[in-house]
């Protein structure tokens, strides 16, 4: 009984993932590169994407088939949202980054402390479970 409830669980947390829908932005030289995808292998084709600052709507695009696009920007701050379709949005605020000593970081915005402690206590109960059902045999 454990084992299919376990398996019930993981088996929903596989299909939640593969439908969050991603956003990732970089710059060069002015040009915002837009990609938006599902799951490492389903971009999000055709999808609506809108690029707006304070004032409102700067530009209005729509994605590839490999869920790309690409905007010349002249602002330095503005937020990027792309709309995916059947509730599927996402939003994130950038700013410019081109023409910058810095160096911008390569991990996605959502890779924070918190979701790797997350992580780490999940695979730590699932370890807990294994136990527990081996040890009662």
């Amino acid at each position: 009984m454990i084992r299919k409830i376990f398996l019930l669980l993981l088996f929903g947390a596989a299909v939640l993932s593969a439908h969050k829908l991603n956003l990732f932005l970089y710059d060069e030289n002015g040009t915002l590169f837009i990609q938006s995808y599902f799951h490492k292998s389903a971009p999000c084709k055709n999808c609506e994407v809108k690029i707006e600052d304070e004032n409102g709507v700067i530009s209005e695009l729509v994605t590839d088939e490999e869920g790309r696009a690409q905007a010349k920007v002249a602002q330095s701050v503005f937020s990027v949202s792309v709309d995916g379709g059947m509730g599927h949005f996402v939003k994130e605020n950038y700013e410019l980054k081109s023409g910058k000593s810095e160096q911008s970081s390569a991990l996605p915005k959502d890779m924070t402390w918190q979701n790797t402690a997350l992580g780490l206590c999940i695979m730590a109960a699932l370890f807990f479970i294994l136990w527990f059902v081996k040890r009662k045999k």
